[in-house]
């Protein structure tokens, strides 16, 4: 993590200057020279932009030159003829969310307006705040999608904690227990199983740049905050739209 801190999260506009580069990306060397950066390289592909390959890493997307000489970290926007603009890196995960359409835990609203994704922790704070409001974020429209993030790692006893509501019979019922009376009364035997859907999920979220919870993602990919009151995250989901 040094060399992030030291190129400041790269958050900003680049401005880079590419020699030729061959037709496909040079995987292995894309590969060695993350390495060196203790990053791991999941897969490499092309992008939307020229000369630039997407590289997933275990610390997120970045962008690549064929052989990693040149790398970029951070957001991506696309812009089009009218001066419409979207982030490439949100949309990319937003896309990997629905993956994950068959183990999110879901508060849906019956009049729905705006759907969030929640990466949320069980002994948090603002989380708790969050959930004792959820009928008023039903009622304003808004469907909430829970995603795990253990903010003390999968292996803590927080993440066992939240394999037992992912694992339980009525994943939705387990949540509410826990949350607004902190208990668990039936925990199921087979949690174990679960905890690997606590880290995929945990780990989405780190992809993303969930760095605290409550994290509110919207259905293009960005985070718009932490903890939100229903007629705040309501006014930002409109603003946004």
């Amino acid at each position: 993590m040094r060399f992030l801190r030291q190129l400041g999260l790269i958050g900003s506009t680049f401005l880079l200057s590419f020699s030729a580069l061959a037709d496909g990306a040079d995987v292995s060397s894309i590969t060695d020279r993350f390495a060196k950066l203790g990053i791991v390289v999941e897969d490499v592909a092309p992008s939307e932009v020229d000369s630039l390959f997407e590289v997933n890493t275990n610390q997120g997307l970045f962008f690549a030159t064929a052989k990693g000489d040149y790398f970029l970290q951070g957001k991506l926007y696309s812009l089009d003829e009218k001066g419409q603009f979207s982030d490439v890196v949100a949309k990319r995960y937003a896309e990997k969310i629905k993956d994950y359409a068959d183990s999110w835990i879901e508060y849906k609203a019956e009049n729905e307006k705006h759907v969030v994704t929640v990466f949320t922790d069980i002994d948090c704070g603002y989380c708790l705040k969050l959930h004792r409001q959820m009928a008023q974020y039903n009622e304003a429209g808004i469907t909430v999608r829970y995603m795990a993030y253990p903010r003390a790692g999968v292996a803590s006893d927080v993440g066992l904690q939240m394999a037992n509501i992912w694992c339980s019979a009525d994943p939705k019922a387990a949540m509410d227990e826990v949350k607004l009376k902190r208990t668990l009364s039936n925990k199921p035997e087979n949690a174990q199983t679960c905890i690997e859907t606590i880290a995929q999920q945990h780990d989405l979220g780190a992809k993303l740049g969930v760095r605290g919870t409550p994290a509110i993602v919207v259905d293009g990919g960005n985070i718009v905050g932490g903890y939100l009151s229903p007629q705040d995250l309501l006014e930002r989901l409109e603003m946004l739209n």
